[in-house]
């Protein structure tokens, strides 16, 4: 968060430096108060540095437009009870949408990051762009309809994709294009709505940074285990772009020399045998050469239907052949992440996707091997967890991208005011 007011703000889009500045203002007012909740003027004049009779203007200000609330006064710390003050959590929405491989999941949220709408779920290819995106709009269409809010008070779109994007230019490398349009493009031509967007294990990272385990922690990576591999990194407070806004691509270095062909046209990539494809692809082979599994069971023998939750709800029930597939994967991991852990020196590890729903199945054997390949000295400070966050968590890290967006300041097409 900003913590000093531009003294000296240029004019911008017809206003003068003072009405610039009192935008500014009432922009850090708003962000103190969604990242810190209710508080007293004192406690905002103090954190934005400006005067409190300031702080009382511009909040009565906020308060007729109708943004923020006077919540009552507050708890005692000492002396007089302050009267606190907090953001109205339906003034503004956000509009979060998850694109997975095989599954799309959106929502609309309001400024307490609470859904507003039902979060409407189904499967879709994205592969098949034009049936999967013509399906989206029309879904996300009768989800703003049904919702009867007002269009005026949604702030933006956020939008997490896998595979390559580059998060500067909004550009796709796999192709996500529908009449010479990218993705952003169609979202915007749409909507007539600011659009975020930015790869799932980035947002995945913003969304553990904003709401979960990555939360007032400076350096975490984490790893999103679905179809394919990525890697989310905050560094210093940070999360991580790299030069062309591409980093991130764990899934892509090598780990089996001679290994299997990877979607990347590499041979051997950590994404051949410790992904949610990889594990389908393990389960299928095991079962077909006469492994006994409650897999098979649970898909009716049709092993072509095999999803990597229908491993996980094996391995719940205690399936050895399912724990054996698992455990391996965990491995593989473990070893991959032992570079990451020598490199980085991190915190914290959090492991999301629907791999990750094996939970202590998948943390085990990745930590067994951590402690076979790791400086016992860097490792003693790295915690590796899964994420609480489960599958919400790159639809709550949209939201947490766009409203990341709207108080930026160097962004002037996403204002709150």
């Amino acid at each position: 968060m900003n913590k000093k007011i531009l003294e000296k703000p240029a004019i911008n889009n017809g206003l003068s430096n003072i009405e610039y500045k009192k935008i500014h203002q009432k922009n850090a007012i708003i962000e103190y108060l969604y990242k810190m909740g209710p508080t007293s003027n004192p406690d905002i004049a103090r954190y934005t540095k400006m005067s409190s009779p300031t702080i009382t203007k511009l909040v009565q200000e906020l308060i007729d437009l109708g943004i923020i609330i006077d919540m009552g006064v507050g708890e005692s710390i000492g002396g007089r009870k302050p009267n606190l003050f907090g953001i109205n959590p339906n003034a503004r929405y956000i509009v979060g949408v998850d694109i997975d491989c095989r599954m799309v999941k959106l929502g609309i949220f309001n400024l307490a990051n609470e859904a507003v709408s039902e979060i409407v779920t189904y499967f879709g290819n994205v592969k098949d762009k034009n049936k999967m995106f013509t399906e989206l709009f029309s879904r996300l269409d009768d989800l703003l309809e049904n919702s009867h809010l007002n269009k005026e008070a949604f702030l933006g779109i956020g939008v997490s994709i896998p595979g390559l994007i580059n998060s500067k230019t909004g550009q796709t490398y796999k192709d996500v294009r529908i009449d010479e349009k990218t993705l952003e493009e169609l979202f915007r031509d749409h909507y007539k709505l600011p659009v975020i967007m930015d790869s799932d294990s980035r947002v995945m990272a913003i969304g553990e940074q904003a709401f979960g385990f990555a939360k007032n922690k400076k350096d975490v990576l984490c790893l999103n285990i679905c179809d394919g591999i990525g890697l989310g990194m905050i560094l210093n407070g940070s999360v991580y772009h790299g030069k062309s806004g591409l980093a991130g691509e764990f899934g892509h270095i090598n780990v089996v020399k001679d290994g299997n062909l990877c979607t990347c046209g590499k041979y051997g990539c950590l994404e051949t045998v410790a992904s949610g494809t990889a594990l389908i692809e393990q389960a299928q082979q095991g079962i077909k050469k006469g492994n006994a599994s409650l897999i098979s069971e649970i898909v009716n023998d049709n092993l072509d239907d095999i999803h990597v939750s229908d491993i996980i709800e094996a391995v719940n029930k205690g399936d050895i052949f399912a724990i054996e597939i698992i455990n391996k994967l965990g491995h593989f991991l473990g070893e991959a992440m032992a570079s990451l852990v020598h490199i980085f020196n991190p915190e914290m590890i959090i492991i999301g996707g629907k791999v990750a729903l094996a939970e202590d199945y998948l943390i085990n054997p990745i930590q067994n091997t951590l402690n076979k390949y790791t400086i016992s000295h860097i490792k003693k400070d790295t915690i590796v967890v899964t994420s609480e966050l489960e599958e919400r968590v790159k639809l709550l890290g949209s939201v947490a991208m766009v409203m990341n967006q709207v108080f930026d300041e160097s962004v002037e097409d996403l204002k709150f005011l």
